[in-house]
């Protein structure tokens, strides 16, 4: 199945965040929940493999916008063959985005490969989560693929590829974590900083924030801890 979604925040008269354009096809709908926020809600069980999805993001200057999930996603492996799943979001911020989404769950014989690119200007602010989970409660884990990739004035800033699971290259038992997250930050610079598996680690007027582990609800506590 294909999904897109498109958002775009511009800042309205007196100051305030207006949502003009708000659209969702395929997997996703979207809802507005708050003066500059929405929910995506998931309208059918997964992604399978083979699924594709798009989000896109626009933050025009002066607005803000917040993203997130009403539940965490399920990928699951396809009925036939061994396709990947793929959700990517597509960023343009000159305002300010915060996108925490909730967790997904690769399943046993699942490849979920999720993206995200975000275009910033001079003086934008992004906030951006991961927080993935491979296998079910007593279930093998499955596969992960994940890409951040962040221009900021025209600048690189980070560009970032991280495999987990069965058949991943740094995938080497029993040094294979099955919980993983991660937060980027930009606009507000920090120094190193370290707690338990947790790493902070700087970037140009920015951070970012990884954790690996066994469980996930101790791995994103580790990221929040250094966030």
């Amino acid at each position: 199945m294909r999904t897109r979604v498109e958002v775009v925040a511009r800042r309205g008269p007196g100051g305030r965040t207006v949502l003009p354009v708000v659209r969702g096809s395929g997997q996703l709908a979207v809802r507005r929940t708050g003066p500059s926020a929405v929910h995506l809600v998931a309208t059918a069980f997964g992604p399978l493999g083979g699924d594709d999805a798009e989000i896109r993001l626009v933050v025009e200057e002066g607005a803000v916008l917040a993203v997130r999930s009403v539940a965490a996603a399920v990928a699951l492996p396809a009925r036939d063959g061994d396709r990947p799943s793929a959700q990517r979001v597509v960023a343009e911020v000159a305002g300010e985005l915060d996108l925490r989404m909730e967790p997904t769950v690769v399943a046993r014989g699942a490849h979920h490969r999720a993206g995200l690119t975000a275009t910033l200007t001079a003086g934008a602010v992004l906030t951006a989560t991961e927080q993935v989970l491979l296998g079910r409660t007593g279930e093998e884990p499955g596969r992960w693929t994940g890409t951040t990739r962040v221009v900021a004035d025209g600048r690189p800033l980070v560009h970032t590829t991280v495999g987990l699971g069965p058949g991943a290259p740094a995938w080497l038992p029993p040094a294979a974590p099955r919980a993983f997250a991660s937060t980027v930050h930009v606009g507000q610079a920090a120094g190193v900083l370290t707690a338990g598996d947790a790493v902070r680690l700087p970037l140009e007027n920015g951070w970012v924030a990884t954790a690996w582990g066994a469980e996930l609800h101790t791995v994103v506590r580790a990221v929040e801890a250094v966030a």
